[in-house]
């Protein structure tokens, strides 16, 4: 069992919010939440709120993978 201390480093090691993902992936909004409609991105986190409330945090490697294997139109 990891510890508080291990748990925050893997978080802030491999975590990043919408913002952040974003970015990675080298989309606009609009484009990254087709992406979470069509399922071809997945949150790694979400929590159960609603609108604004809602967090989802995105595992930093898969959409690494993601924006490397993405077709360009």
């Amino acid at each position: 069992m990891p510890t508080l201390d291990e748990l925050k480093q893997f978080m802030d090691d491999n975590l990043v919010n919408q913002q952040e993902a974003i970015k990675i992936t080298h989309q606009s909004k609009t484009a990254f939440s087709q992406s979470l409609t069509t399922g071809k991105i997945k949150p790694f986190f979400e929590t159960g709120g609603k609108g604004p409330a809602k967090v989802r945090l995105y595992l930093r490697s898969d959409l690494e993978e993601y924006a490397k294997n993405k077709r360009v139109r």
